[in-house]
């Protein structure tokens, strides 16, 4: 269907022909971004077998989920679920115990790309909240962009303080899973890391 032009094509031509599973595109995915995802990996963690593993996972989990991505950078997508599965193998301890000291060199190769990652979460975080029921949605922008009090929300939308922190905790759940591997990026976006 498609002729050996597909290595030249850029990665956002890749991702949507992975999108629409092609095989062969994802093949030059990987092929192009195998060994430097493993370098990325093998730098913190310094263990040959597990950065191996992190990287087929990573490069698996394009594959098995490609139709329910939402990436707007290959590249950024790629480094940041790498270095959320080296983070990962650090904090469930598969990663040798020194291995916290290294975990500052986490950074993103440049501010292009930093940018682009924290604009892939930003719109997986905005989808999400568009997902929510409309009273949760509510709730949840009032508790986090408007930082009011549950107190304060239940006052002002005449409801319970209890109805408030339960729509809070189905919000916050459902944004769990949407946001997926995403979410420990959120927090080191926002924690200045």
């Amino acid at each position: 269907m498609y002729t050996n032009d597909v290595e030249l094509w850029p990665d956002e031509k890749l991702l949507e022909l992975i999108q629409a599973d092609d095989r062969a595109a994802f093949e030059q995915v990987y092929n192009k971004y195998w060994s430097k995802l493993y370098l990325s990996a093998y730098n913190i963690l310094r263990d040959r077998q597990a950065s191996e593993d992190i990287v087929q996972e990573v490069l698996v989990s394009l594959w098995m989920k490609r139709s329910s991505l939402a990436i707007k950078s290959l590249n950024a997508f790629l480094y940041c679920a790498v270095r959320y599965q080296v983070l990962n193998a650090i904090r469930s301890g598969k990663a040798r115990q020194h291995v916290l000291s290294e975990a500052g060199k986490l950074s993103v190769e440049n501010e292009g790309e930093s940018a682009l990652c924290e604009k892939d979460i930003n719109c997986l975080l905005e989808q999400g909240i568009a997902e929510l029921p409309g009273k949760c949605r509510q709730i949840y922008l009032l508790s986090r962009k408007e930082h009011l009090t549950t107190r304060e929300i239940a006052m002002q939308l005449g409801i319970a303080s209890k109805t408030v922190e339960n729509q809070l905790t189905i919000a916050l759940r459902r944004l769990r899973v949407t946001l997926g591997h995403f979410l420990l990026w959120t927090a080191v976006f926002l924690s200045g890391w």
